[in-house]
Order: C-alpha cells, then structure tokens, then sequence
C-alpha cells in the first residue's frame, strides 16, 4: 500500500483488511466507501462515471427499476443494507484496494459489484483494478480479480480498456515503455471489431453491432477477452512481473482452446461472419506476440520472452499442465558404475554473465535483431562418470573418472556476422556427503590436448581497407586462397582443482586460444593476442565453425580417453555395502558473439546428488595401471 497508505482511503483499507484477517470475518467497508466517495466524486474524475446510463435524466439504456434492484443486491452483499451506495464508489475503492494489496477487502467489494450486472461502471472499475494490481505486480489480487471475473466480464473489460481507459489519465499506471511503444499498443484496437452494450435479462452483455447471431456476439467477446488479457500482459512484461504475467499467459492460452473447442462442437459448419471475426482474434494475438517479445527482449526481460516464445509455439499450456514450473531442470541417475546427469536448459533462462552493456551503462536496451537468434537456443548437458570401487582389508578406495561430457547448443545460427552460443568453460566438482578416511586424491592438475583446430587462411587487407573492432564482413577483408595450412592448437584445457575443503574434487574445461591463453568470455571483442583466431572482432569472413574448436553443431565431447584424470576417496571399512550420497555441482558458461558491438557470455548452475552403494565395482586393477601410468 506505498502509494496510498497516508491518505484517509489508504488508512480506512489498512484498519478493514486487517480487521478481517483478524477476525476471519469479511471485511467492514463502511468507512471505506465513505472516504473513496469523497475521492471519486472531485470534479476532475467526474467524467470516468457521469455518462453512466444511470446517472443520464430520461435514459432509456437502463430502466431505473432493473438498476435500484441491482443496487439494493449489491449493498446486501457489501453489509451496507440501507445505505445508499453508487457503482463508481464501490469501484474506485476496488481500484484503491487492489492498488494495496488489502486481498480482503478487494475479495468483498469485488463481491458486491458482481451484483450490479446492469451498470457498464462494473467492467469500467474492474479495468482500472486490475491495470493497477497488474502494474505493482500484486499476484495475489490479480489471481482474484480474475477467479472472479468469467470471460463475459473480461470481454467487458477488454472493451473498457480500448474505449475508456487513457495511459495517461486515472488510475495514473505507470508503465516502462516509451511514448513510441505504447502508440503501437493503442494502434492495436484498431483490428477490434464494433461492438456495443445492449442490457439483456437485467445483464449487460457485449454483443457483436449489427449481427443477431450468437456465434458472432461469442466470437467478438473472444477478440475482446484477448486484447483485455494482452493489454495486461503488456503492463506486466514491461514493469517485470513475471508471475502476473504468467497468470494473464494461462488465461490465454485458455481461451484460445476454448475457441478451438467451440468451433469443433459447431458440427463442421462455421458462420461466415465468425471466420472473419476469428481471423481478427488470430491478428490481435499475432501482433501482440511479436510485440511483447520485442518489448521484453529490448528490456532485458529474458524470462518473460522465454515465455512469449513458448506460448508462440504453443508449449505454455502443456507444460503448465505437467506442472513443469522451474526454469530448467537437471536430473541424475546412478546405476551399475555409471553415474549419469542431463540437464536442459534455454538461453534466455541462463544468467548473464557479462554483456556489451557493461562496458556502456547508456546501452539500456538490446536491439531486437540481435536477441533473436537466441531465443530457440536450448542448452543441453550430458555428464557420465566412471565408478569404480576397490574393497581393501582396511579400507574401501571408490575411484570416479569422466566418460564423457558432452554440450551441445540445439536451434543455433551460424554464419559469417555471428556465431551461436558457444562453450567456453564447463566445471563439474563431486563431494561425498559422508564421512571419508582421506580427503580427496586427484591424478593430476591439468590436461591439454592437442586438437587439429581446423583450417587457416591468409589473410589479405585491402589498400583502402582500415582494420576496425569490429567490421562488416567482405569490407575489410578478403582471405587469401593460394595458402592453407593445418594448424595444430590446444584450444582447451582441463584443470583439476580441490573444493569443498578439500573433501571434493573438481574438473574444469577452459577455452584458450592456440598461443594458450585462457578465452576472456567477459571481454570476446578485445582479446590480448592479436594474431589469435580467438580475436573475434577481427574474425576472418569465413562460417567460424571451419576455425573453431566445435562440432559440426557446435558443441564439445570431452571423453575419458583424452581426459584420464580421477577423482579418489577411502572410507572406512564399516560402511561396506551402504549407500553413501554425493553432490555433483557444475557451471556451464556459453558466449555469443557478432561482428557488431553485440556480444554475451550466459552461465547456467546445476546441482544433484546420487547415491553410490559401497560394494566391488568396475576394475580396479585397470583403475591402479593408469595410477601407476600417470606417475611414470
């Protein structure tokens, strides 16, 4: 409640919410409503109710005695028999209470103004509610609106918003986009068909101008329910409330298959004004999906984008319906002296380690042309480790060694003016939660290998060519055909390090360049040696997977036989045939670079423990020959 909690309504809904959490009861919202009908009432905020049909001399719109039957039902359900009570009051006060996030009192005012189905002020105020609720990202009151809002209230809504409700008029929500970006939002409105209130039943209903057909009355209230949820969706992508957002995105997701539905139980025949409305729907979701992942890619907002992206393919639902709700999960297995972890992961959900922001604090936003490429980006992870356990008179030795592991980007571009998310440091570290005889023993520190890199090329500057951070391909170079030559490099180096006092041990997998330094992934563009390949911003024009140290689809496989290093412990002879928990935790950091000044490095952490039985297991007498082979 920060932006109102000094001013009387803000005090009145702090007493009534905290009344009602304390006696369990609902809320009293006698003083509430008296100090929001002064508020409403200035002169300055007339103009959101009076032309109300209520409020209008001689309106045929609403006949007086449908809208005072309402209003006596709506005061029985606030606990205000006998007091006279206006929909605009009741609805300001919803606004102001959403804005505090009093759950309570929202939950009884929204009770009562269900009541009063005859009055446009209901969907009116409810818009102004939940802009408000979606802008502070108050979750627990946005679930609530919308637990008690049906479509047909949403498709009121979604009319209110595109009709009434100013961006920069009452109830004041502030919204982190430019003037630019929120035009485009309104321009969206325009792809609504005409719709207008007719009162039916003493219920005001949204029906399609001009048509008699319910199918097409149904179908139009679908093309408003999606611009009402996207509109919201908007307000909470750009202010960074992923939650809120994500309710909207469910709701949507929603409707869209409730549409899907009725369509199919129309028994093969679909009314020609309603496949033109659908088509209409389809456009309004279409132009807000590319919208808001420009928006949250330009903002930095990558899980939000992440999400766009998925509900654009339609995953959101599905997986909701799995009850998958974490960003990316990791799972392992251990099994016949092989332990085995898998973890998936997309792009956008890595944490960024360092981007060419950090050099230029101005740089707030991110084109969208270069995020794009990275969003299908999903990085997979495969690690297997070798067991083998040797039980002595006096002690048990359990030995573990790399089988593989493997990184692979799945949905990269690669292409002479950028390359895909790459790896350029992998780390794994295993630590047994017992107690061990010894700390941990390691065969080594570190191991490189010698790669054939690939493929070099001369190359050849032109005589009017300047050599500049970062070129635009074909312009200042040109690479020479007549000389080619094999290059021999140690494009990466595996450490072994202790962690965890010792207890644990780790393996760590650097990129380096072929003259040994170390790939500075939070500086790509300026690498220390200048004749390096690693020297991105000044890459010869050619696909970087012909000079990097990468698969065909630009990953690495580290195996057991290149990387023979181990990892050993000793435990006492008492815990023979017992199940002994590890820790297995790693980091995987990747690097997507251009030839522009664009270029990231993200970093994914996982973490799982397995559990190993102490019993005789895989080859010892192989395990002490390559000991024996290391130290010699």
């Amino acid at each position: 409640m920060d932006k109102c909690e000094n001013t009387v309504v803000g005090v009145a809904l702090r007493e009534a919410e905290r009344g009602a959490a304390k006696s369990g009861r609902e809320a009293n919202l006698e003083r509430v409503l008296e100090y929001a009908q002064k508020e409403i009432s200035s002169s300055s905020l007339k103009s959101l109710w009076q032309d109300a049909a209520e409020f209008r001399k001689n309106s045929n719109d609403l006949p007086r005695d449908v809208y005072e039957r309402a209003k006596r039902r709506m005061e029985d359900a606030l606990g205000l028999r006998g007091q006279a009570v206006e929909g605009h009051i009741v609805g300001h006060a919803l606004m102001r209470g959403s804005e505090g996030g009093c759950l309570n009192v929202v939950r009884r005012l929204r009770k009562g103004q269900m009541e009063l189905k005859c009055s446009v002020l209901v969907p009116r105020f409810l818009a102004f509610a939940m802009l408000k609720a979606t802008e502070l990202g108050n979750y627990e009151i946005v679930q609530e609106l919308l637990r008690m809002s049906n479509s047909a209230h949403l498709a009121m809504v979604g009319f209110e918003l595109a009709n009434k409700v100013k961006d920069d008029g009452y109830p004041y929500t502030v919204v982190s986009l430019t003037k630019d970006w929120q035009t485009t939002v309104r321009h969206f409105k325009s792809f609504l068909p005409p719709a207008t209130y007719v009162l039916y039943s003493d219920n005001l209903e949204l029906r399609r101008s001009g048509s008699d057909q319910e199918p097409v009355h149904e179908v139009t209230r679908s093309c408003y329910q999606m611009y009402c949820l996207w509109r919201f969706m908007v307000v909470a992508g750009a202010n960074g409330h992923s939650a809120v957002f994500q309710s909207f995105l469910k709701k949507r997701e929603e409707l869209i298959r409730s549409g899907g539905a009725t369509r199919r139980n129309s028994m093969g025949y679909e009314h020609p004004k309603v496949a033109e409305v659908s088509k209409l729907r389809s456009k309004i979701d279409e132009e807000f999906l590319r919208y808001t992942m420009k928006m949250t890619a330009k903002l930095g907002r990558d899980m939000l984008l992440c999400e766009t992206y998925r509900a654009m393919l339609g995953n959101a639902l599905e997986d909701a319906k799995k009850g998958s709700d974490a960003a990316w999960q990791c799972t392992g297995r251990a099994q016949f002296g092989l332990w085995e972890i898998v973890m998936e992961a997309p792009v956008l959900l890595m944490e960024v380690e360092g981007s060419y922001q950090d050099a230029d604090k101005k740089k707030l936003m991110r084109n969208y042309h270069y995020i794009k490429p990275i969003i299908p980006q999903i990085m997979k992870l495969n690690v297997q480790f070798k067991v083998i356990i040797d039980v002595q008179p006096n002690y048990i030795e359990m030995t573990v060694g790399v089988n593989h592991v493997r990184v692979t980007v799945d949905n990269q571009c690669w292409e002479e003016s950028q390359t895909g998310h790459f790896p350029t440091r992998v780390s794994l570290a295993v630590t047994p939660v017992a107690q061990t005889l010894t700390s941990v023993t390691m065969t080594g520190s570190s191991t490189n290998t010698t790669y054939k890199v690939g493929v070099a090329e001369n190359v050849r500057i032109g005589v009017q060519a300047t050599l500049k951070a970062a070129p635009t391909a074909g312009i200042s170079f040109q690479a020479g055909k007549s000389t080619i030559s094999k290059v021999e490099g140690k494009p990466w180096r595996m450490e072994q390090l202790p962690a965890h006092n010792e207890r644990g041990g780790s393996y760590t997998w650097t990129l380096q360049n072929l003259h040994g330094a170390t790939f500075d992934r939070m500086s790509p563009m300026l690498q220390e040696t200048k004749k390096s390949i690693w020297q991105f911003g000044k890459r010869i024009p050619v696909n970087p997977l012909l000079v990097l140290p990468f698969g065909t689809n630009g990953g690495v496989n580290f195996t057991g036989t290149e990387f023979e290093d181990t990892l050993s412990w000793r435990f006492s002879n008492d815990m023979e045939n017992q199940d002994v928990q590890f820790n297995i935790e790693g980091q995987v950091h990747t690097t997507h670079i251009t030839q522009d000044t664009f270029w990231e490095t993200r970093v994914v952490p996982f973490e799982v423990k397995l559990e190993q039985k102490l019993e005789p297991c895989g080859d010892p007498a192989g395990a002490d020959k390559k000991k024996k082979k290391k130290k010699k």
